[in-house]
């Protein structure tokens, strides 16, 4: 299987720590979105990462789907809990922090495509929806102990907004769990970079 991703995108960040906790190997492609390729088009229109190419060509994206499939090949570990309850509340901690995801790019997009004039209101908005967002997460930080979708989510969303807006770094509780799970092996050879 091919995964067209970038290497500082959290969302397939996401993906590639799943992978490595099933041990499912994956063809990883590094993508330039400023100059989409042909073969990206083709397997996704939208031209977003991660896509993945199954190994029959069907393609599989957004990175909540390809989490599943991804966890539904094995029972190696089981990133996402069969049970009704548990997976829902799993999986509601991923859709969080995807949005988590989005509120950061928006805010360095907003910072990089307008370094000068950009919109003030927004960006401070912006911040303080990742500010409430960390207070939401420290103070349920129990539901997140177990080492699964949800927990990995969110310290990807963490490690973008570390990696793309330093100023905003966590602290106390939710900086000692995020140091914490940074060490896991599949999380440590993730690290965003440039």
């Amino acid at each position: 299987m091919k995964l067209l991703y970038t290497k500082r995108s959290p969302y397939a960040r996401k993906v590639r720590v799943i992978a490595l906790e099933k041990n499912i190997p994956l063809d990883l492609i590094d993508e330039d979105l400023q100059k989409k390729s042909h073969r990206l088009l083709e397997a996704n229109p939208l031209g977003k990462v991660p896509t993945l190419i199954l190994d029959n060509g069907t393609t599989v994206f957004d990175s909540p789907v390809i989490c599943q499939y991804l966890d539904g090949l094995n029972d190696r570990v089981m990133m996402i809990p069969q049970q009704a309850e548990k997976r829902i509340e799993v999986l509601k901690w991923e859709a969080f922090a995807d949005d988590l995801m989005g509120v950061a790019i928006n805010l360095y997009m907003e910072k990089v495509r307008h370094s000068h004039d950009f919109n003030k209101d927004f960006t401070d908005l912006q911040e303080k929806n990742i500010l409430s967002a960390y207070a939401y997460i420290q103070k349920n930080l129990p539901k997140l102990r177990k080492f699964d979708l949800a927990s990995v989510s969110v310290a990807c969303a963490i490690g973008y907004i570390h990696f793309r807006l330093p100023r905003l770094k966590v602290q106390d509780a939710l900086h000692r769990w995020f140091d914490e799970i940074s060490i896991i092996p599949s999380m440590s050879q993730t690290v965003p970079v440039v």
